[in-house]
């Protein structure tokens, strides 16, 4: 029997465990991302609001909006910019090498790699007023780390977002903190150590990964309730619309 308590709370499951009651391993997943989702966002709600009220007051005051991911949180950065329904007012800190498909190998690396920060960061003219979000599972590679540090030397409000239960659990790299130490926000995606969530009878590793659908969630969530904020202060923003809603 598929109990509720036990698939959240940052822990995996087991399919195996409900093999026994004809439950196939997408509805075992199914009802545990939609039960993580619903009580992710719940926990997270104040947090949801706090970062909603930067953003908003950023915005109105004409400042900048940053964001950073390495490795898989590529893609939620990406979740902000040129996006369908997100603000056109987010800027990435990236480059061609990090986000390189040609060799991601190479590029994965490039989130260790102390000091690596300053190729995004030289000669931005960030200061009090921006924010920036910095994005990663566990909260630990010098990369991340240098970036939120970069940018609260250079009094940039840093929202963070990280799976509480895995950046709880690994050591922080050498001489640094981890990325909640340093946030002044911070969203925890309630994903389990390792990401991946679900164990399957015969395969190695666990499968069904949780950071990009949920991380993806909580960025919706706040950019959405910054835009009701905008506008109730009168301010109308910019929004991407799709591209592909007319003839080719």
């Amino acid at each position: 029997m598929w109990l509720r308590g036990d698939l959240l709370r940052g822990g995996a499951f087991s399919y195996g465990r409900y093999m026994g009651a004809q439950r196939t391993a997408r509805e075992t997943w199914r009802r545990h991302i939609v039960e993580l989702l619903d009580q992710t966002l719940a926990r997270n709600d104040a947090a949801i609001s706090g970062v909603a009220a930067a953003i908003t007051t950023t915005i109105l005051a004409g400042r900048n909006v940053y964001a950073f991911g390495a490795g898989h949180s590529l893609a939620l950065v990406s979740e902000m910019h040129r996006r369908a329904g997100s603000m056109k007012v987010v800027r990435p800190l990236w480059n061609a090498e990090l986000t390189s498909r040609i060799d991601a190998e190479a590029a994965g690396k490039l989130e260790g790699r102390v000091g690596y920060y300053k190729e995004l960061t030289g000669g931005l003219d960030w200061g009090p007023g921006d924010l920036c979000w910095v994005i990663s599972n566990s909260g630990r590679n010098a990369l991340v780390v240098e970036i939120a540090l970069e940018a609260r030397r250079h009094g940039v409000t840093v929202v963070g977002l990280v799976s509480a239960a895995h950046s709880g659990t690994v050591s922080a790299a050498p001489g640094l903190p981890k990325l909640p130490e340093i946030a002044d926000y911070l969203l925890d995606n309630g994903g389990c150590f390792g990401d991946a969530a679900l164990d399957i009878p015969g395969v190695a590793e666990r499968m069904a990964p949780t950071s990009t659908i949920v991380g993806a969630a909580l960025i919706h969530a706040v950019w959405a309730e910054a835009g009701g904020r905008l506008v109730a202060r009168g301010h109308v923003p910019e929004v991407w619309g799709s591209a592909n809603r007319g003839p080719v």
